[in-house]
């Protein structure tokens, strides 16, 4: 039998072990929570049920909900689709092995936030599955930035589309144009026509060349979106370049029920700009208000075209404000119209290039461009350029 001192000792360093075997414990309790603590994945442990047991810091910063207001709730429920969670917390605590899967969650403010998850399957010392573990990193800049790659190659696409379209188009365009000039001198030469029908052939010759020219700058547009074009500037009237884009659109407007209203200061208002580019912008976004009042329905529309000169930054700028009482524009699609192929109109009725395009050419034009808009009262486009 040993002695009293021999079991003392033995009883001394089992202590010490077990002290050494505590600090050991604390140190990686303490770094784990550490770990958790800055991590800026989500990580949390729940039970058999998929009731939270913990939730780290990131998750919280991840999703907006506090640790207290996750307490008790399970983790399906903050999924997009409870289901996809569910499908992989069986596959993880049944096979009892690591599943990953991508799974899309709600944020507090209803906004989704895609994440890259890893369940694993915590077992006690008798190896009984007792709960989960899980890793969630967010993945939401990452799928976005793969969207946009598939974007741009579809830009890609649409760029050498277009270029050769706007090379086919050319050359029906330019004869379309020698044809109606040449139609014109015969008109004017010919016999036994009325005084009547002579002018009546001169409008329609007119019309068909102010068509060309329309034609002309709408593949002048495609080859600027196409490649980098030099502008072309030069001193240009506002007034006088709104009024002929009114013209173009005149057959598009003579089939509608809405009043063009012309505010404008008073006198010529002169800007340095590319005439073809920015008569192109003044179509489109003319074009967007005719549609908008047209889906409204109801009493007659009005499209108000107003200049106004703002002397607030640097350097004086002419304003060209584009007003209508149609439709509107809702708040979460105010924040995507610039987007690239982003449409608020159906199918087949918009290509979501026109916006974007349009900002695009004021910005290398040296403006800027502003939008408000009320959903069911109407939009307002404001464009800012240099006085020349």
């Amino acid at each position: 039998m040993e002695s009293p001192e021999t079991l003392q000792a033995k009883l001394k360093k089992a202590n010490e072990a077990i002290s050494e075997k505590k600090e050991a414990l604390h140190r990686a309790r303490d770094y784990l929570e550490n770990v958790l603590e800055n991590s800026r994945d989500m990580v949390f442990r729940a039970d058999l049920d998929d009731v939270l047991v913990s939730f780290s810091k990131g998750g919280e910063s991840a999703l907006g909900y506090t640790r207290e207001e996750l307490s008790g709730r399970k983790m399906k429920d903050l999924a997009e689709h409870p289901h996809d969670f569910e499908s992989l917390a069986v596959q993880c605590l049944e096979k009892k092995e690591t599943a990953r899967e991508e799974i899309s969650f709600q944020h507090k403010t209803g906004r989704i936030v895609y994440c890259e998850v890893i369940l694993s399957p915590l077992t006690n010392t008798r190896g009984k599955v007792i709960g989960m573990a899980g890793v969630c990193r967010d993945i939401t800049a990452w799928k976005k930035f793969k969207e946009d790659l598939i974007r741009v190659d579809r830009l890609a696409e649409v760029g050498r589309i277009a270029s050769g379209i706007v090379h086919e188009l050319n050359n029906p365009v330019a004869v379309i144009g020698e044809i109606s000039g040449w139609v014109g001198s015969v008109a004017s030469d010919a016999e036994g026509l009325s005084e009547e029908d002579r002018e009546e052939i001169k409008t329609s010759i007119r019309h068909i060349g102010e068509q060309t020219k329309r034609c002309r700058n709408i593949t002048h547009q495609l080859l600027s979106f196409v490649r980098e074009s030099k502008l072309t500037t030069s001193s240009l009237d506002a007034h006088e370049l709104l009024k002929e884009t009114i013209n173009l659109l005149t057959p598009e407007l003579k089939f509608t029920d809405v009043e063009i209203v012309y505010n404008f200061l008073e006198g010529p208002v002169f800007i340095n700009s590319d005439k073809q580019l920015l008569e192109q912008v003044f179509v489109n976004f003319i074009s967007n208000a005719v549609y908008a009042v047209k889906e409204k329905g109801g009493k007659r529309g009005r499209i108000t075209l107003e200049t106004f000169l703002d002397d607030s930054g640097d350097s004086p700028m002419v304003g060209i404000a584009i007003s209508d009482t149609g439709v509107g524009i809702s708040r979460k699609d105010q924040k995507s119209i610039y987007e690239y192929f982003y449409s608020t109109k159906p199918p087949g009725k918009g290509t979501g290039l026109g916006l974007p395009i349009s900002r695009n050419i004021i910005k290398n034009l040296g403006g800027s461009l502003s939008l408000e808009s009320e959903p069911g009262e109407g939009t307002t486009f404001t464009v800012r350029l240099p006085v020349s």
